[in-house]
Protein backbone atom coordinates (compact mmCIF):
# COMPACT_ATOMS: atom_id res chain seq x y z
CA UNK A 1 0.00 0.00 0.00
CA UNK A 2 1.47 3.52 -1.05
CA UNK A 3 0.04 6.80 0.03
CA UNK A 4 1.14 10.26 -1.63
CA UNK A 5 1.37 13.57 0.75
CA UNK A 6 3.15 16.57 0.87
CA UNK A 7 4.89 16.56 4.16
CA UNK A 8 5.87 13.39 6.17
CA UNK A 9 6.51 13.86 9.87
CA UNK A 10 7.98 11.14 12.20
CA UNK A 11 7.41 11.47 15.71
CA UNK A 12 4.13 12.85 17.31
CA UNK A 13 5.07 14.86 20.52
CA UNK A 14 4.73 18.12 20.96
CA UNK A 15 7.11 19.31 18.52
CA UNK A 16 6.27 17.39 15.92
CA UNK A 17 2.60 17.21 16.43
CA UNK A 18 2.93 21.35 16.27
CA UNK A 19 4.88 21.20 13.09
CA UNK A 20 1.44 18.81 11.46
CA UNK A 21 -1.23 21.41 12.93
CA UNK A 22 0.50 24.41 11.24
CA UNK A 23 0.97 22.96 8.24
CA UNK A 24 -2.20 20.82 7.93
CA UNK A 25 -4.40 24.27 8.59
CA UNK A 26 -2.31 25.91 5.93
CA UNK A 27 -3.29 23.30 3.34
CA UNK A 28 -0.17 20.75 3.22
CA UNK A 29 -1.49 16.81 3.13
CA UNK A 30 0.54 15.65 6.14
CA UNK A 31 1.01 12.52 7.70
CA UNK A 32 2.07 12.19 11.31
CA UNK A 33 3.72 8.74 12.47
CA UNK A 34 4.12 7.97 16.42
CA UNK A 35 4.57 4.51 17.97
CA UNK A 36 2.77 5.61 20.82
CA UNK A 37 -0.89 4.20 20.87
CA UNK A 38 -3.50 6.56 20.72
CA UNK A 39 -4.63 5.62 24.47
CA UNK A 40 -0.86 6.69 25.77
CA UNK A 41 -1.01 9.92 23.91
CA UNK A 42 -4.44 10.69 25.41
CA UNK A 43 -3.73 9.43 28.74
CA UNK A 44 -4.78 11.46 31.96
CA UNK A 45 -1.39 9.67 33.72
CA UNK A 46 0.72 12.54 34.80
CA UNK A 47 4.44 11.64 34.79
CA UNK A 48 5.71 15.03 35.87
CA UNK A 49 7.05 16.27 32.60
CA UNK A 50 6.04 20.31 32.54
CA UNK A 51 7.37 23.22 30.19
CA UNK A 52 8.35 26.87 30.82
CA UNK A 53 6.85 28.56 28.15
CA UNK A 54 8.24 32.11 26.83
CA UNK A 55 6.09 34.49 25.61
CA UNK A 56 7.40 33.50 21.74
CA UNK A 57 6.06 30.07 22.42
CA UNK A 58 2.64 31.65 23.77
CA UNK A 59 2.70 33.62 20.64
CA UNK A 60 2.65 30.86 18.41
CA UNK A 61 -0.02 28.91 20.38
CA UNK A 62 -2.51 31.59 20.75
CA UNK A 63 -2.15 31.71 17.03
CA UNK A 64 -3.39 28.25 17.25
CA UNK A 65 -6.12 28.76 19.23
CA UNK A 66 -4.81 26.35 21.86
CA UNK A 67 -3.90 29.18 24.56
CA UNK A 68 -7.02 29.51 25.13
CA UNK A 69 -7.89 26.07 25.98
CA UNK A 70 -5.20 25.58 28.68
CA UNK A 71 -5.20 28.88 30.03
CA UNK A 72 -6.75 27.89 33.28
CA UNK A 73 -4.06 25.59 33.43
CA UNK A 74 -1.20 27.86 33.02
CA UNK A 75 1.22 29.27 35.99
CA UNK A 76 2.71 32.64 35.55
CA UNK A 77 5.71 33.17 36.91
CA UNK A 78 6.58 36.62 38.15
CA UNK A 79 9.83 36.16 40.39
CA UNK A 80 13.12 33.99 39.38
CA UNK A 81 15.59 33.58 42.04
CA UNK A 82 18.64 32.78 41.54
CA UNK A 83 21.02 31.54 43.87
CA UNK A 84 24.69 29.84 44.59
CA UNK A 85 25.48 27.50 47.03
CA UNK A 86 28.30 24.51 48.11
CA UNK A 87 25.45 22.35 48.50
CA UNK A 88 21.94 22.08 49.40
CA UNK A 89 22.70 22.93 53.16
CA UNK A 90 24.88 25.76 52.54
CA UNK A 91 23.46 28.32 50.25
CA UNK A 92 25.55 31.26 50.10
CA UNK A 93 25.42 34.93 49.42
CA UNK A 94 25.34 35.20 45.87
CA UNK A 95 21.42 35.89 44.85
CA UNK A 96 19.84 37.27 41.29
CA UNK A 97 16.18 37.99 41.13
CA UNK A 98 14.26 38.70 38.47
CA UNK A 99 10.93 40.42 38.12
CA UNK A 100 7.73 40.81 35.89
CA UNK A 101 7.90 44.66 36.53
CA UNK A 102 11.29 44.69 34.88
CA UNK A 103 9.37 43.66 31.71
CA UNK A 104 6.67 45.84 31.50
CA UNK A 105 4.96 43.91 34.01
CA UNK A 106 4.32 41.05 31.54
CA UNK A 107 4.80 37.34 32.84
CA UNK A 108 8.91 36.25 32.89
CA UNK A 109 7.54 32.57 31.83
CA UNK A 110 4.46 30.12 31.98
CA UNK A 111 4.46 26.92 33.10
CA UNK A 112 2.39 24.48 31.76
CA UNK A 113 1.77 20.48 32.25
CA UNK A 114 2.43 18.13 29.86
CA UNK A 115 -0.55 16.41 29.59
CA UNK A 116 -2.87 19.32 29.25
CA UNK A 117 -0.81 20.78 26.13
CA UNK A 118 -0.47 17.34 24.58
CA UNK A 119 -4.07 16.61 24.54
CA UNK A 120 -5.44 20.02 23.50
CA UNK A 121 -2.74 19.56 20.41
CA UNK A 122 -4.19 16.15 19.79
CA UNK A 123 -8.18 17.31 19.30
CA UNK A 124 -6.79 20.11 16.96
CA UNK A 125 -5.28 17.51 14.76
CA UNK A 126 -8.47 15.01 14.71
CA UNK A 127 -10.06 18.21 13.51
CA UNK A 128 -8.20 19.01 10.71
CA UNK A 129 -8.69 16.78 7.67
CA UNK A 130 -5.50 17.46 5.91
CA UNK A 131 -3.79 15.42 8.35
CA UNK A 132 -3.56 11.49 9.03
CA UNK A 133 -2.06 10.45 12.03
CA UNK A 134 -0.91 7.16 12.67
CA UNK A 135 -0.38 5.97 15.90
CA UNK A 136 1.10 2.31 16.82
CA UNK A 137 3.68 3.00 14.30
CA UNK A 138 7.29 2.10 13.67
CA UNK A 139 9.47 3.38 10.73
CA UNK A 140 11.63 0.67 9.13
CA UNK A 141 13.35 2.81 6.26
CA UNK A 142 13.47 5.79 4.46
CA UNK A 143 15.09 6.85 1.18
CA UNK A 144 15.41 8.63 -1.78
CA UNK A 145 12.99 7.18 -4.28
CA UNK A 146 12.37 8.99 -8.02
CA UNK A 147 13.51 12.67 -6.24
CA UNK A 148 10.92 12.37 -3.79
CA UNK A 149 11.45 10.48 0.10
CA UNK A 150 9.71 6.96 0.77
CA UNK A 151 8.79 6.07 4.21
CA UNK A 152 8.40 2.62 5.26
CA UNK A 153 6.22 1.59 8.11
CA UNK A 154 6.38 -1.78 10.31
CA UNK A 155 3.00 -2.70 8.72
CA UNK A 156 4.60 -2.51 4.93
CA UNK A 157 2.93 0.67 4.20
CA UNK A 158 4.64 3.13 2.15
CA UNK A 159 4.55 6.83 2.26
CA UNK A 160 5.78 9.00 -0.49
CA UNK A 161 6.53 12.86 0.29
CA UNK A 162 8.31 15.66 -0.81
CA UNK A 163 9.73 16.32 2.52
CA UNK A 164 10.10 14.17 5.82
CA UNK A 165 10.87 15.74 9.15
CA UNK A 166 12.77 13.82 12.02
CA UNK A 167 10.62 15.03 15.15
CA UNK A 168 11.36 11.53 17.13
CA UNK A 169 13.31 13.10 19.76
CA UNK A 170 16.69 12.08 21.37
CA UNK A 171 18.16 9.42 20.05
CA UNK A 172 16.72 10.38 16.89
CA UNK A 173 16.34 7.38 14.58
CA UNK A 174 15.15 9.28 11.24
CA UNK A 175 18.28 11.47 11.86
CA UNK A 176 20.62 7.99 12.16
CA UNK A 177 18.68 6.46 8.90
CA UNK A 178 19.49 10.00 7.28
CA UNK A 179 23.35 9.53 8.45
CA UNK A 180 23.16 12.83 10.06
CA UNK A 181 25.75 12.61 12.97
CA UNK A 182 25.70 14.43 16.20
CA UNK A 183 28.36 16.55 18.03
CA UNK A 184 28.32 16.76 21.84
CA UNK A 185 29.00 14.80 24.79
CA UNK A 186 27.80 12.97 27.93
CA UNK A 187 27.39 15.14 30.77
CA UNK A 188 27.57 11.49 33.09
CA UNK A 189 24.40 13.60 35.12
CA UNK A 190 20.84 12.92 35.25
CA UNK A 191 17.71 14.89 36.31
CA UNK A 192 15.25 13.72 38.99
CA UNK A 193 11.96 15.28 37.65
CA UNK A 194 8.68 15.35 39.54
CA UNK A 195 6.03 17.52 41.09
CA UNK A 196 5.11 18.17 44.91
CA UNK A 197 2.08 19.78 46.96
CA UNK A 198 3.07 21.90 49.58
CA UNK A 199 2.10 23.55 52.58
CA UNK A 200 3.34 27.26 51.66
CA UNK A 201 1.90 29.07 48.33
CA UNK A 202 5.04 29.43 45.69
CA UNK A 203 3.33 33.31 45.16
CA UNK A 204 4.14 32.90 41.58
CA UNK A 205 7.87 32.63 42.12
CA UNK A 206 10.53 30.20 40.45
CA UNK A 207 13.64 29.22 42.15
CA UNK A 208 17.12 28.03 40.87
CA UNK A 209 19.76 26.93 43.12
CA UNK A 210 22.91 26.31 41.92
CA UNK A 211 24.78 22.99 43.14
CA UNK A 212 28.46 21.32 42.82
CA UNK A 213 26.68 18.17 41.63
CA UNK A 214 23.91 20.38 39.16
CA UNK A 215 21.03 22.68 39.63
CA UNK A 216 18.05 22.40 41.00
CA UNK A 217 14.76 24.32 39.88
CA UNK A 218 11.80 24.43 41.88
CA UNK A 219 9.02 25.72 39.20
CA UNK A 220 5.37 26.47 40.52
CA UNK A 221 2.38 25.42 39.09
CA UNK A 222 -1.58 25.73 39.33
CA UNK A 223 -2.75 24.30 42.38
CA UNK A 224 -0.30 25.10 45.03
CA UNK A 225 1.89 22.71 43.82
CA UNK A 226 5.62 23.25 42.23
CA UNK A 227 7.33 21.02 39.59
CA UNK A 228 11.23 20.11 40.53
CA UNK A 229 13.88 19.10 38.25
CA UNK A 230 17.32 18.11 40.49
CA UNK A 231 20.03 17.59 38.45
CA UNK A 232 23.42 15.94 40.07
CA UNK A 233 25.71 12.63 38.79
CA UNK A 234 23.40 10.14 37.44
CA UNK A 235 25.43 7.52 40.08
CA UNK A 236 23.72 9.84 42.59
CA UNK A 237 20.54 10.28 41.01
CA UNK A 238 19.51 6.76 40.52
CA UNK A 239 20.61 6.02 44.30
CA UNK A 240 18.14 8.71 45.34
CA UNK A 241 15.28 8.40 43.26
CA UNK A 242 15.14 4.08 44.69
CA UNK A 243 14.93 5.55 48.14
CA UNK A 244 11.82 4.77 49.76
CA UNK A 245 8.92 7.96 49.89
CA UNK A 246 9.91 9.33 53.09
CA UNK A 247 13.30 9.09 52.64
CA UNK A 248 13.02 10.44 49.61
CA UNK A 249 10.49 13.76 50.57
CA UNK A 250 13.32 13.83 53.25
CA UNK A 251 16.68 14.86 50.83
CA UNK A 252 14.28 16.59 48.67
CA UNK A 253 12.85 18.83 51.62
CA UNK A 254 16.42 19.32 52.27
CA UNK A 255 17.30 20.88 48.85
CA UNK A 256 13.77 22.93 48.44
CA UNK A 257 15.24 24.24 51.67
CA UNK A 258 12.42 24.39 53.09
CA UNK A 259 11.01 27.24 50.91
CA UNK A 260 7.46 25.77 50.32
CA UNK A 261 7.59 24.51 54.26
CA UNK A 262 5.80 20.32 54.07
CA UNK A 263 6.12 18.19 50.91
CA UNK A 264 4.04 15.51 49.77
CA UNK A 265 4.49 14.02 46.24
CA UNK A 266 2.10 14.40 43.82
CA UNK A 267 3.91 12.25 41.00
CA UNK A 268 5.99 9.37 40.73
CA UNK A 269 9.59 10.89 40.29
CA UNK A 270 11.52 9.63 37.32
CA UNK A 271 14.77 9.75 36.58
CA UNK A 272 16.22 11.77 32.85
CA UNK A 273 20.26 11.49 31.63
CA UNK A 274 21.61 14.42 30.17
CA UNK A 275 23.52 14.68 26.91
CA UNK A 276 24.20 17.24 24.77
CA UNK A 277 23.85 16.66 20.81
CA UNK A 278 24.00 18.72 18.39
CA UNK A 279 23.18 17.91 14.69
CA UNK A 280 26.35 18.45 12.65
CA UNK A 281 23.32 19.42 9.80
CA UNK A 282 19.68 20.26 9.99
CA UNK A 283 19.07 19.50 6.50
CA UNK A 284 19.77 16.46 3.63
CA UNK A 285 18.15 15.63 0.68
CA UNK A 286 14.44 15.86 1.33
CA UNK A 287 14.59 16.06 5.12
CA UNK A 288 14.67 18.04 7.97
CA UNK A 289 15.22 17.58 11.79
CA UNK A 290 13.20 19.55 14.88
CA UNK A 291 13.11 19.42 18.32
CA UNK A 292 15.48 16.97 20.35
CA UNK A 293 16.17 15.32 17.00
CA UNK A 294 18.04 18.43 16.09
CA UNK A 295 19.43 19.39 19.49
CA UNK A 296 19.63 17.69 22.70
CA UNK A 297 20.63 20.70 25.36
CA UNK A 298 21.26 20.15 29.25
CA UNK A 299 17.80 21.76 31.25
CA UNK A 300 19.54 24.43 33.18
CA UNK A 301 17.81 26.90 30.83
CA UNK A 302 14.47 25.37 30.89
CA UNK A 303 14.73 26.11 27.22
CA UNK A 304 14.67 22.88 25.45
CA UNK A 305 11.07 23.32 24.41
CA UNK A 306 10.86 26.77 23.52
CA UNK A 307 14.02 25.78 21.02
CA UNK A 308 11.71 23.50 19.61
CA UNK A 309 8.92 25.43 18.91
CA UNK A 310 11.10 27.96 17.45
CA UNK A 311 12.32 25.73 14.53
CA UNK A 312 8.53 24.77 14.09
CA UNK A 313 7.52 28.36 13.85
CA UNK A 314 10.79 28.68 11.44
CA UNK A 315 10.27 25.47 9.15
CA UNK A 316 6.42 26.00 9.20
CA UNK A 317 6.92 29.42 7.29
CA UNK A 318 9.77 28.11 4.78
CA UNK A 319 7.58 25.58 3.88
CA UNK A 320 4.34 27.40 3.65
CA UNK A 321 5.50 30.34 1.72
CA UNK A 322 7.58 28.37 -0.31
CA UNK A 323 4.59 26.40 -1.44
CA UNK A 324 2.58 29.35 -2.46
CA UNK A 325 5.18 30.44 -4.32
CA UNK A 326 5.12 27.78 -6.84
CA UNK A 327 7.85 25.57 -5.28
CA UNK A 328 9.12 22.07 -4.60
CA UNK A 329 9.08 22.25 -0.73
CA UNK A 330 11.71 19.69 -0.20
CA UNK A 331 14.07 20.90 -2.80
CA UNK A 332 17.33 21.67 -1.09
CA UNK A 333 17.36 25.63 -1.96
CA UNK A 334 14.26 25.82 0.21
CA UNK A 335 15.28 23.89 2.98
CA UNK A 336 18.58 25.33 3.53
CA UNK A 337 16.44 28.37 4.71
CA UNK A 338 15.23 26.39 7.42
CA UNK A 339 18.61 25.44 8.17
CA UNK A 340 20.41 28.72 7.68
CA UNK A 341 17.19 30.83 10.10
CA UNK A 342 17.73 28.14 12.91
CA UNK A 343 21.66 27.23 13.14
CA UNK A 344 22.91 30.35 15.30
CA UNK A 345 20.19 30.04 17.67
CA UNK A 346 20.58 26.63 18.49
CA UNK A 347 24.48 26.35 18.71
CA UNK A 348 24.08 29.73 20.98
CA UNK A 349 21.40 28.12 23.12
CA UNK A 350 23.86 25.35 23.22
CA UNK A 351 26.57 26.62 23.65
CA UNK A 352 25.15 28.75 26.53
CA UNK A 353 23.63 26.13 28.68
CA UNK A 354 27.03 23.85 28.68
CA UNK A 355 28.95 26.51 29.36
CA UNK A 356 26.64 27.63 32.21
CA UNK A 357 26.12 24.16 33.81
CA UNK A 358 30.09 23.66 33.84
CA UNK A 359 30.58 26.75 35.63
CA UNK A 360 28.26 26.51 38.05
CA UNK A 361 28.74 22.79 38.29
CA UNK A 362 32.65 23.20 39.64
CA UNK A 363 33.21 24.15 43.25
CA UNK A 364 36.50 25.52 42.85
CA UNK A 365 37.27 28.49 44.94
CA UNK A 366 38.21 31.23 41.99
CA UNK A 367 35.38 29.73 40.32
CA UNK A 368 33.25 30.58 43.15
CA UNK A 369 34.48 34.15 43.50
CA UNK A 370 33.70 34.91 39.76
CA UNK A 371 30.65 33.32 39.84
CA UNK A 372 29.67 35.97 42.49
CA UNK A 373 31.29 38.68 40.77
CA UNK A 374 28.61 37.69 38.12
CA UNK A 375 26.25 37.37 40.16
CA UNK A 376 26.55 40.85 41.41
CA UNK A 377 27.55 42.50 38.13
CA UNK A 378 23.84 40.88 36.94
CA UNK A 379 22.03 42.42 40.23
CA UNK A 380 23.42 45.65 39.79
CA UNK A 381 22.93 46.32 35.59
CA UNK A 382 19.14 47.06 35.11
CA UNK A 383 20.10 46.96 31.30
CA UNK A 384 21.18 43.51 31.59
CA UNK A 385 18.76 41.90 33.36
CA UNK A 386 15.96 43.03 30.75
CA UNK A 387 18.41 42.23 28.14
CA UNK A 388 18.73 38.67 29.46
CA UNK A 389 14.21 38.68 30.13
CA UNK A 390 14.02 39.54 26.60
CA UNK A 391 16.09 37.39 25.10
CA UNK A 392 14.47 33.97 27.44
CA UNK A 393 11.43 35.67 25.58
CA UNK A 394 12.34 34.30 21.71
CA UNK A 395 11.57 37.71 20.76
CA UNK A 396 14.66 39.01 20.04
CA UNK A 397 16.28 38.74 16.45
CA UNK A 398 14.89 37.39 13.30
CA UNK A 399 11.55 35.79 14.77
CA UNK A 400 9.46 34.27 12.97
CA UNK A 401 5.49 35.29 12.25
CA UNK A 402 3.68 32.79 14.21
CA UNK A 403 6.02 33.34 17.20
CA UNK A 404 4.73 36.70 17.32
CA UNK A 405 1.20 35.76 16.38
CA UNK A 406 0.66 36.76 13.42
CA UNK A 407 -0.67 34.84 10.34
CA UNK A 408 2.10 33.68 7.68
Amino acid sequence: MQEKKDVAIVGGGIVGSLLALILGLNGLRVVLIEKQTLHDLNTDLYDGRSYALNAASKGLLSKLNIWEEVKEKVQTVSKIILQQGLDVAHPQPFEVNFFDYEIDNSPIFYMLEDRFLRQTILRKIRECPKINHLTSKTVQGQKIVDGLIEITLNDRRRIIAEVAIGADGFPSKSSARAKIKNIGRNYKQSSIVGVVRHALPHNNEAFQFFLPGGPLAILPLVGNRSCYVWTMGTDEAKKINKLDESLFLERLGKAFNDRRGEIQLDTPSKVFPITLAIAEKLVKERFALIGDSAHNIHPIAGQGLNLGIRDVACLSEVLILARRCGEDIGATNVLKRYSRWRNYDILSMSLFTDITNKIFSDNGFLLQIARGFSFDIVRKSPRLKTYLMKEASGLNGDVPKLLQGKHI
